[in-house]
């Protein structure tokens, strides 16, 4: 009983290090699709993505990237930074398939990162307190 035990904890070590491997591609080929496209905002000024986050399903099809601007000239609402990836999607996922060498291109799906946002203000005011 204990060897079978033994021996699922370790396919599910297997299966984790591969969408780990998985996950660092695609963030990897993101980053290169990010540097290479020019994004700007409304008033015509460039902005850079950050990628926080690649969480990836089980089977590796859906892949939710955490993104954040990376852009210190000025700060970019959230909803303006969804806006630019909305009307850049296209182009985004066309590069990202053109340059990803998996057997199934997953279908990606991005989220803004305000959490991490949350508990750097959170740690600037505990900061402030001390």
């Amino acid at each position: 009983m204990r060897k079978n035990n033994e021996l699922n904890i370790f396919k599910s070590q297997k299966n984790n290090s591969r969408i780990l491997k998985i996950s660092q591609l695609i963030k990897k080929t993101l980053c290169e699709v990010f540097l290479t496209l020019d994004f700007a905002d409304e008033e015509g000024e460039s902005v850079i993505f950050f990628i926080n986050e690649v969480s990836l399903s089980r089977d590796a099809r859906i892949a939710t990237i955490f993104i954040r601007n990376f852009s210190n000239k000025k700060l970019i609402s959230s909803q303006q930074l969804k806006n630019i990836i909305d009307n850049n999607l296209s182009r985004i996922k066309r590069d990202f398939s053109s340059r990803i060498e998996l057997r199934y291109t997953p279908k990606l799906k991005f989220k803004l990162d305000v959490e991490r946002d949350k508990f750097f203000k959170l740690d600037n005011v505990i900061d402030k307190l001390k």
